[in-house]
């Protein structure tokens, strides 16, 4: 493998997600059905099988779950420029858990329970990743 992965931005399940984040908004499908909002985005709920979803604005703001910092580069030299970096889960205020990465961040201070926000990075392929960062209490 050589290059980093990219998400395919067409596919229906997630085009929304990917459509909103390129305009610097996070959005996430909630089940008209049982109310639960998720991620990653599909065409069904995960918890009642209900096709009947509607895409809402997050908040947002959430909290560290877990995280790791990255030192080593994988696969190949693409992330060389890149490491070190964060990986974390992010519990959203609105519930869902959201795999991403934890930018300007001093990671020696970094805790589980820190409170973040959504920050978007747009990439030079045509892609804006929706990251976060820490925040003052």
């Amino acid at each position: 493998m050589t290059g980093k992965p990219c998400p395919d931005l067409r596919d229906r399940s997630a085009a929304p997600y990917w459509e909103a984040a390129a305009r610097h908004e996070l959005k996430l499908p909630r089940c008209d059905a049982c109310g639960l909002v998720f991620f990653p985005p599909r065409d069904l709920c995960p918890n009642c099988w209900s096709d009947k979803l509607t895409w809402q604005t997050m908040s947002g703001t959430g909290a560290v779950w877990t995280f790791t910092e990255v030192h080593v580069p994988f696969y190949d030299d693409t992330w060389a420029d890149d490491v070190p970096y964060v990986v974390a889960v992010v519990e959203l205020d609105e519930g869902p858990r959201m795999l991403t990465n934890i930018v300007e961040s001093d990671t020696d201070s970094l805790a589980i329970g820190d409170r973040v926000e959504v920050t978007f990075e747009d990439r030079s392929e045509g892609l804006t990743l929706p990251v976060f960062r820490v925040v003052n209490s």
